[in-house]
């Protein structure tokens, strides 16, 4: 532990291999002297793959050195070593997102280790978390807590690892539950608060406050104000002292949202001037930078801005904010499909080298199965027909397992369809709630125009035709309208084939009269939208099954009477 410690850290021995190796010499005379086997192995393994330091080797060619040094190791049957390089490899090949070469050789490394006993290997709580990141990284929320609990268990590599351990753990907890299960909410809470106690413990006061920050999301979510609120400040007090690093734009922000809850607008309004600050300072030329981070911190700006101003009965200011959200969801909604496909893409080029690596593993294991035959044929004639039977059984495990391989194709891509639709439905169901807010918007601002005194004269003539504008304003315009059937369509793929199949000549205005039926739209809400009264709409749905001679026993007659 204190050798790998010293070659992790050190940076005369990452940067002098005349300094390292005669350090190296060192720990090798020790291991003689006290016959220790381990440790000789293991300075022959930082000897041997030293050249990973500094820049003269590209990232592919790292992971090719240290398979070149577990291939060694096991031919010279050390399976722990082999464990440990082949782990290296994996690591690197990450970082070239050479993923499937990655999972190999990660995966090949970690069933080593298992079979040898987690506990008999140095530094496993180190491998076990690097594993548990990865497969953060890829979204396997469930297998990234079983690999960092797992580290848990095990004396901690370096007091940094000890804290990042629990920390990762109530990361994962926090997304496998989204804040919607209670008992992971709990695991997280009390992995984030072991990492507090770590970083306490050695006077961390960095992590101390990225700890504080991750606590205060649960605090916030529970309505637990103060401990939010103390949470927070020693974040953003921290952030604002420190001599490097990015200003507390996002801890004041949260700040912001706190007071809001708890109705102090005066510190709220204050916070969110304070974070817009930060944020223009941290972003620099890079201020309207379009990566999903910036979008994220706008849009919860625009949220927590469009509450303050709706509680201080600053309408048209709330509006604005409302507005801007509604189209940073769509840019993030956008791409957050493009990222999920991506991952998607990832994770299948993973499988595809999986089976590819299964492949040529059995072809070789096939080719040598041959030679062993043909050579046991010459000496028993019986050996021909036991060969005849192990192709069978093989040819049968190869047909299942090719079964197998095809259903797993099938339900990935039914789950993908699955996906695909569940998007849509929230895609189309955002849009829907973006439009009630607009017309609650519209009933409030008219609300209040009519408590105000009525003016005379020309003025009184402006408000009364302001006030029939806001009455009779049509929600959607046509380019709305071509969004919606986008959306619509993407829930409901048939619903317009079918509706014009069975009918002919409907009108873009009964077509938009039916789709809104189709969501359960009350009259009120679909008169705001089609722009007209809402006995016009009753009238119109009449008229419609009259011409069309529906009854109300037939689906669409259903429609037309809701």
């Amino acid at each position: 532990m204190i050798t790998l410690n010293y070659f992790d850290t050190s940076y005369t021995a990452l940067t002098n291999q005349t300094v390292a190796f005669a350090r190296l010499d060192q720990f090798d005379s020790l291991g003689r002297l006290v016959h220790d086997q381990p440790l000789r192995r293991y300075v022959r393994f930082i000897r041997d793959t030293y050249a990973k330091n500094g820049d003269k080797l590209s990232t592919p060619q790292k992971a090719a050195l240290f398979v070149r040094a577990a291939n060694e190791a096991e031919e010279e049957g050390d399976e722990q070593m082999t464990g440990v390089c082949e782990h290296f490899a994996g690591e690197y090949y990450f970082l070239a997102e050479t993923y499937g070469h990655a999972f190999e050789y990660l995966l090949s490394a970690n069933s080593r280790f298992r079979k040898l006993g987690y506990a008999t290997v140095p530094a496993i709580s180190r491998y076990l978390y690097e594993l548990g990141l990865i497969y953060y990284h890829f979204k396997e929320y469930g297998k990234a807590i079983e690999m960092f609990q797992e580290s848990a268990r095990y004396p901690a590599f370096n007091p940094s690892l000890a804290l990042q351990v629990h920390n990762a753990l109530g990361l994962s907890y926090l997304k496998i539950s989204q804040l919607q299960n209670s008992t992971d909410v709990k695991r997280a809470e009390l992995s984030f608060q072991k990492a507090l106690q770590v970083a306490r413990t050695h006077k961390d006061l960095a992590n101390q406050a990225n700890i504080y920050g991750n606590l205060s999301k649960i605090y916030l979510h529970q309505r637990r104000l103060s401990p939010a609120i103390a949470a927070l400040k020693f974040d953003y007090a921290l952030h604002l002292n420190a001599e490097k690093g990015d200003l507390p734009d996002q801890a004041a922000l949260s700040l912001a949202r706190a007071y809001l809850l708890q109705h102090q607008l005066d510190s709220c309004a204050y916070f969110l001037t304070e974070s817009a600050n930060f944020f223009q300072r941290n972003q620099g030329a890079n201020l309207f930078g379009e990566n999903l981070k910036n979008e994220n911190y706008r849009r919860m700006y625009c949220d927590i801005a469009r509450q303050y101003y709706q509680s201080v009965n600053n309408l048209p200011k709330a509006y604005w904010y409302l507005d801007s959200m509604a189209r940073l969801d769509e840019q993030i909604n956008k791409r957050y499909n493009s990222e999920q496909i991506s991952l998607v893409e990832q994770k299948l080029l993973i499988q595809k080298h999986q089976l590819e690596v299964a492949g040529i593993r059995a072809k070789h294991d096939e080719q040598q199965f041959r030679v062993w035959a043909i050579a046991t044929m010459l000496v028993i004639t019986s050996a021909l027909f036991f060969r005849l039977y192990q192709l069978t059984q093989r040819r049968r495990r190869q047909e299942a397992l090719a079964n197998t391989e095809r259903e797993k194709r099938l339900q990935l891509e039914k789950q993908r369809a699955v996906d695909e639709l569940e998007r849509a439905r929230t895609d189309l169901a955002v849009f829907m709630e973006n439009l009630r807010q607009k017309d609650s918007l519209i009933d409030t601002i008219n609300a209040d125009l009519e408590r105000l005194p009525q003016p005379t004269g020309k003025s009184g003539q402006v408000m009364l035709d302001l006030q029939h504008n806001l009455i009779n304003a049509s929600l959607l315009t046509n380019e709305d309208w071509d969004e919606f059937r986008r959306r619509f369509e993407r829930v409901f793929p048939y619903f317009f084939t079918q509706l014009h199949a069975q009918f002919k000549n409907l009108t873009p205005a009964e077509e938009r009269l039916l789709a809104l039926s189709r969501l359960k739209i009350d009259t009120r809400q679909m008169s705001r939208m089609l722009g007209i009264s809402p006995s016009s709409v009753r009238t119109t749905k009449y008229r419609l099954r009259k011409r069309l001679g529906i009854d109300g026993q037939s689906q669409l007659g259903e429609l037309l009477d809701a």
